[in-house]
């Protein structure tokens, strides 16, 4: 990889690219001056598209042809030019350092167990990959069974997914690699530690269900797009859910259920007495879904020839399968409940009307329920942080479970034919550790946490609330240091929810802790959109209302400036796909009110986002660029469109991974074109694009290291943060 890149930079230079002096004549690293800046030829093209009368100019729909010569070079040039800026802000070489120091913490997974094994993942501090360890009852100490790090020299591979066999002789587990959402499944003997020949293609869940018998297990495969192998970003094909039996060619799998709807989202789990094969599906990222079953009869010898039975087929609220007991099936559901309740249902008298109610909904939004033995583990958000509480079968209170902090429950495991389960617990301030929680004893008990670092008692996270636009009150989390002075002199870097009623709640981020000991502040706005408070809150910032979300934000923003935590351009926007087009709009509608813009593997082409991938999937969440009315509310709001006018642009960065296979870089590199063009201060508009990479669950660290030691570096010379004394 190394070699490859320094071909790469010798190709740059070739390009012609016209690249600033990195040293002045003192030989030490000086400020980079913006208004130099010369930015690689991006030719416009006279594509104009048409749909229904909305007429939507693309000029840059050449840069979307990824395997093109020209493509290829213009982004060679891009990321020569962003190198050459970064190398000469003096104070990257203490970032680098400080990046390195905060990612090199131990990270954990909460056990997922069989009865007489736990397994579990975890990562030292800075190895490219997480190791998988297996830690069986009669040992005393745990033992790495999977080892990616030992895959490849450079992280490139990963295991992103396990699923042990019922008794423990097999384990399956998932492989991306370079970052792709793509997985190659395996399975291993664990008795003899080696692997059987099968090899699973065409997987992007890691969810694998195994029936009791140990034979086998239930998964969903995607086809490839029409064209994939010319085109690996067309639009992902039809899902269907599959039984694989252990030891076999994946040709001889059974196919169990095929969806009517091609744009299906397919999910299949067995329940935990092996009775069942319950299957969820939904229309996209839709949050409604429909239910349908298989009685395998005997767990020991699964009928897979068994009928599928349809227990809600009307797709009109979220039906959440959480286990059963005998012909019962408990379910999370927003049926007659917004905010979700847990009922118990008769499958053979499935009607509303002979429902239990079980868990009833409160104004806290239920997010999810685990069973465990006798008692279920109900996990709501109160004001978008985590809270525990525990009840019986029938639906009697049987406590709370105290959780260290305001932060956020991210997994929970039960072990089965046991009374106690783990979770892991985070906020912004505690990195992830592992908790084990006794239901007799009624303790919490930690079982793995990360080293502490004693110096972040120097911060504090404070829940604010601010109005927005409409008059709305919206929920903000603020981390700063304890003895904070308001007198708006505090660099912040505000971030947003992305939408898809996903809630923002509190977690931990080596890169957002590198930040606050640079001096800044973090915020986290809870925009509609997202789903901290049911959904409600999800439907007003949705479809044609996503403008709303961007109201919440810059609302957010300029109530930070109002309380004088901060002032006008010492703001700095950030996100993530989704939530990167969040920022992006906010940025573009009030671009004086934001000194910075960082933007990671950015939604920014709201009129074509269905031509890629999973964009499709997308469509319950935005609209369809495919019908006039939804084309012409998306192009109100989209950032590469809105970035067309002729602004002065605060300093933005907009990064990419070239194989990105969830939000393709051609967003990344369309804006990025854009905003160049039609940048009309001196503040730099930079193209970072990571060779060879997707940023999914499988980006090794020493990337996503590098990527937040380049995102600090300009922000802190976007916001002029000062220099310790």
């Amino acid at each position: 990889m190394r070699d490859s890149l320094v071909a790469r930079a010798r190709r740059f230079a070739v390009a012609g690219v016209a690249v600033a002096a990195v040293l002045g004549s003192s030989g030490k690293a000086q400020t980079p001056s913006a208004g130099s800046l010369k930015y690689p030829s991006s030719p416009r093209g006279g594509q104009l598209d048409d749909v229904g009368g909305v007429r939507v100019a693309d000029p840059y729909r050449w840069l979307e042809n990824l395997g093109s010569p020209d493509v290829r070079n213009w982004v060679a040039a891009q990321n020569s030019l962003t190198e050459s800026y970064l190398s000469q802000i003096p104070r990257r070489k203490e970032i680098q350092d400080l990046t390195t120091r905060e990612w090199n913490y131990t990270k954990l997974s909460a056990p997922f167990a069989t009865p007489d094994r736990l397994f579990y993942f975890e990562n030292g501090g800075l190895e490219n990959q997480s190791v998988l360890y297996m830690h069986e009852r009669t040992e005393s100490t745990p033992r790495a069974i999977i080892d990616a790090n030992t895959f490849s020299n450079e992280g490139l591979i990963a295991v992103v997914g396990a699923s042990p066999s019922p008794e423990s002789r097999y384990l399956a587990y998932a492989v991306s690699t370079h970052g792709s959402s793509w997985l190659t499944v395996r399975i291993r003997e664990l008795r003899t530690g080696q692997d059987l020949r099968d090899e699973l293609r065409g997987i992007k869940d890691c969810l694998l269900s195994w029936t009791k018998d140990e034979r086998g297990f239930f998964y969903v495969r995607v086809e490839q797009g029409r064209g994939f192998s010319s085109n690996p970003l067309v639009p992902d094909g039809k899902q269907r859910v599959y039984y694989h039996r252990a030891g076999r060619s994946q040709s001889d799998d059974q196919m169990m259920y095929e969806d009517a709807s091609p744009s299906a989202l397919l999910r299949a789990d067995v329940s935990d007495d092996g009775q069942y094969l319950v299957i969820t599906s939904r229309n996209g990222t839709e949050l409604h879904n429909r239910v349908a079953f298989i009685d395998l009869d005997n767990p020991k010898r699964p009928n897979l020839a068994a009928p599928i039975v349809k227990l809600f087929d009307t797709g009109d609220a979220v039906y959440d399968f959480v286990g059963s007991q005998g012909n019962v099936f408990f379910i999370r559901t927003t049926k007659g409940a917004p905010h979700a309740r847990l009922v118990g249902v008769d499958i053979n008298m499935p009607d509303p009307n002979y429902w239990t109610t079980i868990v009833r909904e409160t104004f806290d939004a239920l997010t999810w329920v685990r069973r465990v033995d006798d008692r279920f583990v109900v996990h709501r958000l109160h004001d978008a942080h985590s809270e525990l509480t525990l009840c019986s079968l029938d639906g009697g209170p049987r406590g709370t479970i105290p959780l260290p902090d305001v932060g956020t429950v991210t997994e929970l495991h039960p072990r089965p034919e046991s009374r106690d389960f783990f979770f892991t617990f985070t906020s912004f301030l505690r990195p992830p550790a592992v908790y084990r929680y006794d239901l007799d004893a009624r303790i919490i008990m930690v079982y793995k946490e990360a080293r502490p670092d004693t110096a972040i008692a120097q911060w504090e996270t404070t829940q604010l609330f601010f109005t927005s636009k409409d008059g709305s009150r919206v929920s903000m989390f603020m981390t700063a240091r304890r003895d904070i002075t308001l007198d708006g002199s505090h660099p912040t870097l505000l971030a947003g929810a992305p939408g898809f009623n996903l809630p923002v709640s509190p977690v931990y981020s080596p890169e957002i802790s590198a930040w606050l000991q640079l001096g800044g502040i973090y915020a986290v706005a809870n925009v509609r959109g997202g789903g901290e408070y049911g959904r409600s809150w999800h439907e007003q910032g949705a479809g044609s209302l996503k403008p709303v979300a961007v109201d919440d934000f810059i609302a957010a923003a300029d109530f930070l400036v109002n309380q004088r935590y901060t002032r006008a351009g010492s703001i700095a926007v950030t996100g993530h796909d989704h939530g990167a087009m969040l920022a992006a709009t906010a940025m573009l509608r009030r671009p004086e009110l934001f000194g910075a813009a960082v933007l990671d593997e950015g939604v920014f082409d709201m009129a074509r986002f269905n031509r890629f991938t999973v964009g499709p999937s997308w469509i319950a969440e935005y609209g369809s660029p495919d019908r006039p009315a939804d084309l012409r509310a998306l192009v109100s709001y989209s950032p590469l469109h809105a970035a067309e006018t002729e602004h002065v642009l605060p300093p933005t960065l907009i990064t990419v991974g070239d194989r990105d296979d969830i939000v393709p870089p051609i967003h990344g590199y369309k804006f990025a074109a854009t905003m160049q063009a039609s940048q009309r201060g001196s503040a730099p508009v930079l193209l970072r694009s990571d060779y060879d990479m997707g940023f999914g669950t499988g980006a090794p660290t020493s990337k996503l290291k590098a990527l937040s030691a380049a995102r600090l570096t300009f922000l802190v010379n976007a916001l002029h943060l000062p220099a310790p004394r």
